[in-house]
């Protein structure tokens, strides 16, 4: 078994006849921002949902911290890996502090109440993500931004050393864009394991140690973020050109149509 907190091997994903994932292999090293790109359809959610087992792969393994997830509990998955879905907008009225508490139910037993403990924890996670200032609002009446920094929140009290993000910046505001990322690394510096599906490429870039790329249901590339970017990669995942742009304020990646 190698290093890697997350290991997948052959993993297929099927839905009747269409397959969503197809024979993927894939290495995620612990205490890095992982991003995983390419375009709509290429299976990226399906992947974040193997991993974490909301859905059952067709075949192939996933082992988390070497052990197979399938021998794993749900209880004690759900301490080792947290997902925070692309969709974070709560349509329905609970308190921040709440909605963020039911990362801790893992922790808890049936009918058991938040101790001390678990207060602190809440309390911790609700600083670092700056929502604090919002902990006793209701979480549908917050914006897309201040949800999605809410649901990482939560995704932090449960302890989890690998967080999963589904398209956290999508949607967003470049304010929200850019405090989630900061955040992200921060978390990194904590030790956290990190992989994300991600729209923005040039982000991904800044932001990433490695990009893992799909196309079709298939492992293209996985390896250092700033070697992805080759004309050939774009060209063949994407179906557009790429062009450097550097400024005083650094480099900035620019799209265009084929």
């Amino acid at each position: 078994m190698s290093d890697s907190i997350v290991q997948i091997r052959n993993l297929c994903y099927s839905i009747g006849s269409k397959k969503i994932l197809d024979n993927i292999n894939a290495d995620f090293e612990p205490g890095q921002i992982h991003g995983i790109v390419g375009p709509n359809g290429a299976g990226k959610s399906t992947l974040m949902r193997t991993i974490c087992r909301i859905w059952q792969a067709n075949s192939g393994t996933v082992h988390i911290a070497g052990r197979d997830q399938r021998q794993i509990s749900r209880r004690e998955l759900s301490q080792l890996v947290t997902l925070v879905p692309q969709e974070s907008r709560i349509d329905f009225s609970i308190r921040v502090f709440d909605f963020v508490s039911m990362g801790r139910h893992p922790h808890l037993h049936r009918l058991q109440w938040l101790q001390n403990h678990d207060i602190e924890i809440i309390d911790q996670a609700l600083r670092v993500t700056d929502t604090d200032h919002f902990r006793d609002r209701y979480i549908n009446q917050l914006s897309g931004g201040e949800s999605q920094l809410v649901s990482i929140a939560r995704a932090l009290v449960t302890e989890a050393p690998i967080i999963l993000l589904d398209e956290p910046t999508s949607a967003l505001d470049i304010q929200h864009k850019l405090q989630i990322m900061e955040l992200l690394g921060l978390l990194k510096k904590q030790g956290k394991t990190i992989l994300m599906n991600i729209h923005d490429l040039d982000l991904a870039r800044r932001h990433c140690d490695t990009l893992t790329m799909l196309r079709q249901g298939q492992l293209y590339y996985q390896g250092c973020a700033e070697q992805a970017f080759s004309s050939e990669h774009i060209r063949e995942v994407f179906n557009v050109e790429i062009e450097e742009s550097t400024t005083a304020h650094g480099t900035s990646l620019l799209f265009y149509a084929q």
